[in-house]
C-alpha cells in the first residue's frame, strides 16, 4: 500500500522547487496571511531568568567552549554537547560538574568532532557523529552501548549534505542537509524515515538560504549564504515513535506516528499568523554586508541576487518538552523570536517572547534551558522560568 506522505512529499518537492524559482521582483506581494478561520489569538507567557552558568562556576573542571546543543534529563542533569572538545559534558542545575562523556578520535565510544548532534532518547544519549556517519550511543551513567553506521541517504534523489540518524521505532529517521557542492540543485533539508529496505519523504525544507553571482572583473561564479530569515520548517521527535514537523510557509503542523507499518498523520494544526513578508530592503542589506567583505579581496566585486524566500519563517526550530507538548520558534523578529506551544492534543496553548540571542533547547517543569553568550561573548547556559497565566 502507498503511503499518503509519499505522495504528499512529491506535491511538496514541486511545491519547493516553484518556490525557489521565484523572482526577486514577487518579494513584496507574495505573503498570505496563515491564520486559520476562527482561530482565537493565543494567551501570551513571559519569562524570568532563573540562573546563569559558565564554565567559572566550574572549578576549572570544564570548559563551555562552544555549546551545540543542551538537553535536561529526567533527574534535571543537564547534558551539554560541546562540539570543539567532542565531548559532553554533565551538570546540575547550579553548574556543578558531574562528569565527561565521550572523547575525540573515532574508536568505540569516540566522536570525530567534526559535525555532532545530540538527543535524549528514554535511558539513552544518542550523539550523530556526522562526519563520520555514525550514530554513537551512550547510557546517561556515560558507559558506550554501542556504536552504528548511520544509513546512506545517497539515493533520495537529493545532492545531500551530512546525515542525523535516530533509531525509531521500525525503522529510522535521517536527516540530511543541503551539498555544499550542488546547491543550485538542492536547496532542502528532508526528514525521511527509513524501514526495511524503503524511505519515506516527512518533510521537505527549503533552507533559509538566497543565492547570487559573484560578479568579478575576470570572472563570474555562483555562490549562496544564510538570509537570516529562518529555515522554511522545523522538526523534533518524541521518544521513539512521534515526530512533528512545521512548515514556516504555510505554517501547517503535522505529529506523524511512526511503528513497522510506516509514518502516518495523527493530527495536524496552524501556526497563528500572519506570517511578515520580507521587502527588498531587508535583502539588499545582507547583500551590502556580504558585498562589503567581498570587496576586501576584489575591489571590483558585485553581487547579483538570483533566488530568495518571500517571507520570514513562522517554524524554524522545534521541540518537545517533557509533558509532550509541541514548542515550534519562528525566525527572528528584531530582537525576539516568537515561540508557540501546543499541547500533545495540537491544541493551541499559548506564544512565549524570546530573546534572538537565546537558543532555547529544552524545556523542563516549567523551566526553560537554552544558550546565550554574555557581554565579553563567553558561552552561557540560561535558565528561564514560564511566568503568567
Amino acid at each position: 500500500m502507498t503511503c499518503p506522505l509519499r505522495q504528499a512529499s512529491r506535491r511538496t518537492d514541486r511545491l519547493g522547487v516553484a518556490f525557489h524559482a521565484l523572482a526577486l521582483g514577487l518579494l513584496l506581494n507574495s505573503a498570505a496571511p496563515m491564520v486559520a478561520l476562527g482561530q482565537t489569538a493565543p494567551a501570551q507567557r513571559s519569562t524570568r531568568v532563573v540562573r546563569n552558568i559558565s564554565d567559572a562556576q566550574g572549578g576549572g573542571r570544564y570548559v563551555l567552549s562552544d555549546i551545540s546543543a543542551l538537553k535536561v534529563s529526567s533527574s534535571s542533569e543537564l547534558f551539554i554537547l560541546d562540539r570543539s572538545e567532542a565531548h559532553v559534558v554533565v551538570l546540575d542545575t547550579l553548574g556543578r560538574y558531574k562528569r565527561t562523556i565521550g572523547r575525540r578520535g573515532s574508536g568505540p565510544g569516540e566522536l570525530s568532532g567534526q559535525a555532532l548532534a545530540m538527543q535524549l532518547q528514554d535511558s539513552l544519549l544518542l550523539i550523530s557523529d556526522l562526519s563520520a556517519r555514525r550514530l554513537v550511543v551512550f547510557g546517561l551513567d556515560g558507559r558506550h552501548v554501542r556504536t552504528v553506521s548511520a544509513m546512506q541517504a545517497s539515493n533520495t534523489g537529493s545532492s545531500s549534505g551530512p546525515v542525523t540518524a535516530i533509531p525509531m521505532r521500525g525503522g529510522q529517521i535521517e536527516v540530511t542537509t543541503p551539498g555544499s557542492v550542488n546547491f543550485q540543485a538542492d536547496l532542502f533539508s528532508r526528514v525521511l524515515f527509513r524501514q526495511a529496505g524503503r524511505s519515506d519523504t516527512i518533510a521537505v525544507i527549503p533552507a533559509g538560504l538566497f543565492t547570487f553571482t559573484v560578479q568579478q572583473r575576470n570572472s563570474s561564479h555562483p555562490s549562496f549564504a544564510a538570509t537570516g530569515f529562518g529555515d522554511g520548517g522545523a522538526w523534533a521527535v518524541r521518544s521513539d515513535t512521534l515526530l512533528a514537523h512545521a512548515d514556516g510557509f504555510s505554517g501547517r503542523v503535522r505529529w506523524i506516528t511512526l511503528s513497522e507499518n510506516g509514518p502516518r498523520v495523527a493530527q495536524t494544526a496552524m501556526l497563528p499568523g500572519p506570517a511578515a513578508p520580507l521587502a527588498r530592503a531587508d535583502f539588499d542589506s545582507v547583500r551590502v554586508r556580504l558585498e562589503a567583505s567581498y570587496k576586501k579581496r576584489d575591489p571590483s566585486t558585485r553581487l547579483v541576487l538570483t533566488d530568495a524566500p518571500t517571507q520570514r519563517s513562522l517554524a524554524t526550530h522545534a521541540l518537545f518538552d517533557a509533558t509532550g507538548n509541541l514548542w515550534i520558534g519562528g525566525a527572528p523578529a528584531g530582537r525576539t523570536v516568537r515561540w508557540t506551544v501546543f499541547s500533545p492534543r495540537a491544541q493551541l496553548l499559548y506564544t512565549v517572547s524570546l530573546p534572538a540571542s537565546f537558543r532555547l533547547n529544552d524545556v523542563r517543569n516549567g523551566r526553560l534551558y537554552g544558550k546565550t553568550v554574555d557581554e565579553d561573548g563567553v558561552p552561557v547556559i540560561r535558565i528561564l522560568e514560564l511566568i503568567g497565566p
